[in-house]
């Protein structure tokens, strides 16, 4: 595989890793400054992994549930700073294993005979 197809490969793996960590359940503590509950920060589900970038939206998303479909029609809220994140932490990831899997397999750099 040409270099070219293998950083579009990870890059392909990176991103449907970080759109299946949304899956992932967790929480956020988010504040917002026009509110008259949340000024100083509440707390709210929330998905992906390590960064949660889908995160519930209150008075539109029904309490308690995300869903990355719901993030897409903007009934919960997408982090793009945190989605971007967390794409590249995959890539660094599948990067990684990518280099070892060649460093193991001998597809790398000449090998001493």
């Amino acid at each position: 595989m040409t270099r070219k197809w293998t950083m579009l490969a990870v890059m392909i793996a990176a991103l449907g890793t970080a759109i299946a960590s949304s899956g992932i359940p967790g929480h956020v503590r988010v504040a917002y400054p026009g509110s008259m509950d949340c000024q100083q920060g509440c707390e709210y589900v929330a998905g992906g992994w390590p960064f949660r970038y889908l995160v519930d939206n209150p008075g539109i998303s029904p309490v308690g549930s995300i869903s990355l479909v719901d993030g897409v029609l903007g009934v919960d809220i997408i982090r793009m700073d945190a989605l971007a994140e967390t794409v590249v932490f995959w890539i660094g990831v599948w990067a990684t294993c990518v280099w070892a899997v060649r460093r193991v397999g001998g597809s790398g750099p000449a090998q001493r005979t």
